[in-house]
Parts: structure tokens; sequence; C-alpha cells
């Protein structure tokens, strides 16, 4: 079974230096890992969208929305 999402956010945090974005650099999937529903493996498909900081002097120029419990950075 495979399981089709997206995000709705309208913006995301930057975790350098804590500033909100509403800019949206481009989105890509990721394949969080595998979930058993009901005895068959699922596979999630999650859009997510990445955002550029809206920070001038960040160091950080792009950041991907995070969905609590369900991804992480570098995850």
């Amino acid at each position: 079974m495979r399981v089709d999402a997206q995000c709705i956010a309208n913006r995301a945090l930057c975790p350098v230096c804590g500033v909100w974005s509403n800019r949206v650099h481009g989105s890509y999937l990721r394949f969080p890992p595998d979930v058993p529903s009901g005895g068959r493996s699922a596979v999630l498909q999650l859009r997510v969208r990445r955002f550029t900081c809206g920070n001038s002097g960040c160091a950080r120029r792009t950041l991907v929305e995070q969905i609590p419990g369900l991804t992480r950075r570098h995850g």
C-alpha cells in the first residue's frame, strides 16, 4: 500500500537563526521508514517544501519543513 501526502503549512522555522520564512524555494519527495499497516507493508510518499531563509544574514540559505513526530532533519 502507498500513501501520498503533502504538507500544508504556509511557513517554516529556520533551525539556525529562528526566523520564520514563507518563501518557497521548491519541493521534493521524502519516504519516511515503512510502517506496517494491518499486516501489510505501507510506503509513505511525502512531498515537503524547501524554503529560503528570511534572514539575509543567516548562514543557512534554505530549509525544509518538518512534521513533528514524522520527520526530522537528516532522517
